[in-house]
Protein backbone atom coordinates (compact mmCIF):
# COMPACT_ATOMS: atom_id res chain seq x y z
CA UNK A 1 0.00 0.00 0.00
CA UNK A 2 2.94 2.29 1.16
CA UNK A 3 4.73 1.80 -2.14
CA UNK A 4 1.47 2.62 -4.38
CA UNK A 5 0.59 5.99 -2.24
CA UNK A 6 4.42 6.99 -2.99
CA UNK A 7 4.13 6.29 -6.51
CA UNK A 8 0.75 8.25 -7.17
CA UNK A 9 2.22 10.91 -4.99
CA UNK A 10 5.40 11.15 -7.60
CA UNK A 11 3.15 11.27 -10.81
CA UNK A 12 0.94 14.06 -9.28
CA UNK A 13 3.83 16.08 -8.49
CA UNK A 14 5.07 15.74 -12.14
CA UNK A 15 1.74 16.17 -12.96
CA UNK A 16 1.55 19.33 -11.51
CA UNK A 17 5.31 20.87 -12.53
CA UNK A 18 5.59 19.51 -16.36
CA UNK A 19 4.55 22.60 -17.53
CA UNK A 20 7.07 24.79 -15.78
CA UNK A 21 6.20 27.58 -14.26
CA UNK A 22 2.22 28.30 -12.70
CA UNK A 23 0.05 31.18 -11.63
CA UNK A 24 -0.92 30.45 -7.78
CA UNK A 25 -3.93 28.48 -7.01
CA UNK A 26 -7.10 30.22 -7.20
CA UNK A 27 -10.23 28.35 -5.33
CA UNK A 28 -13.91 27.88 -5.97
CA UNK A 29 -16.63 25.67 -5.35
CA UNK A 30 -20.37 25.02 -6.02
CA UNK A 31 -22.74 24.30 -2.89
CA UNK A 32 -19.94 25.23 0.01
CA UNK A 33 -17.74 27.83 0.84
CA UNK A 34 -15.01 28.39 -1.11
CA UNK A 35 -11.29 28.01 0.25
CA UNK A 36 -10.03 31.38 1.73
CA UNK A 37 -6.94 32.57 0.83
CA UNK A 38 -4.07 32.30 3.06
CA UNK A 39 -2.77 35.43 4.72
CA UNK A 40 0.08 33.90 4.81
CA UNK A 41 2.45 35.26 0.93
CA UNK A 42 3.86 32.83 -1.20
CA UNK A 43 7.55 33.61 -1.31
CA UNK A 44 8.31 35.81 -4.15
CA UNK A 45 9.18 34.81 -7.58
CA UNK A 46 7.54 31.29 -6.48
CA UNK A 47 4.88 32.16 -8.87
CA UNK A 48 4.26 33.38 -12.00
CA UNK A 49 1.65 36.16 -12.50
CA UNK A 50 -1.62 35.56 -13.37
CA UNK A 51 -2.41 36.66 -16.87
CA UNK A 52 -4.37 40.24 -16.98
CA UNK A 53 -6.52 42.28 -18.96
CA UNK A 54 -4.98 46.17 -19.78
CA UNK A 55 -7.36 47.21 -17.13
CA UNK A 56 -6.03 44.90 -14.25
CA UNK A 57 -8.92 42.14 -14.67
CA UNK A 58 -8.06 38.03 -14.23
CA UNK A 59 -8.18 36.74 -18.40
CA UNK A 60 -9.33 33.74 -16.46
CA UNK A 61 -12.19 32.62 -14.63
CA UNK A 62 -13.43 29.19 -13.92
CA UNK A 63 -17.25 28.64 -12.36
CA UNK A 64 -18.65 25.18 -11.07
CA UNK A 65 -21.89 23.52 -12.64
CA UNK A 66 -23.08 20.19 -11.34
CA UNK A 67 -25.52 18.30 -13.91
CA UNK A 68 -27.63 14.86 -13.03
CA UNK A 69 -26.90 12.23 -15.87
CA UNK A 70 -30.26 11.57 -17.59
CA UNK A 71 -30.25 7.24 -16.95
CA UNK A 72 -29.29 8.04 -13.44
CA UNK A 73 -30.31 11.17 -11.71
CA UNK A 74 -28.89 10.42 -8.54
CA UNK A 75 -25.42 10.31 -10.17
CA UNK A 76 -24.03 13.88 -10.77
CA UNK A 77 -21.99 14.94 -13.14
CA UNK A 78 -19.47 17.95 -11.65
CA UNK A 79 -18.31 20.28 -14.14
CA UNK A 80 -16.20 23.55 -14.74
CA UNK A 81 -16.70 25.94 -17.05
CA UNK A 82 -13.42 28.16 -18.01
CA UNK A 83 -13.59 31.28 -19.22
CA UNK A 84 -10.47 33.18 -21.43
CA UNK A 85 -11.13 36.96 -21.74
CA UNK A 86 -7.68 37.52 -23.50
CA UNK A 87 -6.91 37.24 -26.85
CA UNK A 88 -3.67 35.18 -25.76
CA UNK A 89 -4.11 31.46 -25.37
CA UNK A 90 -3.74 30.19 -22.12
CA UNK A 91 -3.98 26.89 -20.30
CA UNK A 92 -5.17 26.01 -17.26
CA UNK A 93 -5.17 23.03 -15.16
CA UNK A 94 -8.38 22.59 -12.92
CA UNK A 95 -8.40 20.13 -9.47
CA UNK A 96 -10.24 18.83 -6.86
CA UNK A 97 -9.18 21.41 -4.02
CA UNK A 98 -6.39 19.20 -2.12
CA UNK A 99 -5.99 16.73 -4.83
CA UNK A 100 -3.84 15.84 -7.90
CA UNK A 101 -7.17 14.57 -9.51
CA UNK A 102 -6.77 17.39 -12.23
CA UNK A 103 -7.78 18.15 -16.01
CA UNK A 104 -6.01 20.87 -17.86
CA UNK A 105 -7.49 22.87 -20.25
CA UNK A 106 -5.97 24.92 -23.55
CA UNK A 107 -7.75 27.74 -24.21
CA UNK A 108 -7.70 30.48 -27.31
CA UNK A 109 -7.96 33.67 -27.07
CA UNK A 110 -11.73 34.69 -25.75
CA UNK A 111 -12.98 31.45 -26.05
CA UNK A 112 -15.00 29.64 -23.27
CA UNK A 113 -15.16 26.05 -22.45
CA UNK A 114 -17.17 23.73 -20.18
CA UNK A 115 -15.41 20.29 -18.70
CA UNK A 116 -16.48 17.57 -16.43
CA UNK A 117 -13.98 17.62 -13.63
CA UNK A 118 -15.60 14.79 -11.76
CA UNK A 119 -18.51 12.59 -11.10
CA UNK A 120 -20.01 11.78 -7.85
CA UNK A 121 -22.79 10.17 -6.18
CA UNK A 122 -25.43 12.74 -5.26
CA UNK A 123 -23.47 15.32 -4.57
CA UNK A 124 -23.84 18.94 -6.34
CA UNK A 125 -21.07 20.41 -3.86
CA UNK A 126 -17.21 19.95 -4.74
CA UNK A 127 -14.49 22.50 -3.99
CA UNK A 128 -11.80 22.80 -6.79
CA UNK A 129 -8.59 25.20 -7.56
CA UNK A 130 -6.67 26.20 -10.79
CA UNK A 131 -3.79 27.47 -11.93
CA UNK A 132 -2.65 29.17 -15.40
CA UNK A 133 0.36 26.93 -17.24
CA UNK A 134 3.25 28.50 -18.30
Amino acid sequence: MAVVSSLLATTADAQLFSYGRTSPPMYGGSGISTRPSSSIRPMEGTYAPNHKTPDGKLCISVNPLTHPQTMNPKIIDQMVLVQNICGESIRVQVCYAGSSDCIVVPLAGYQKLQRTLGVAAGSTSFQFEYRELY
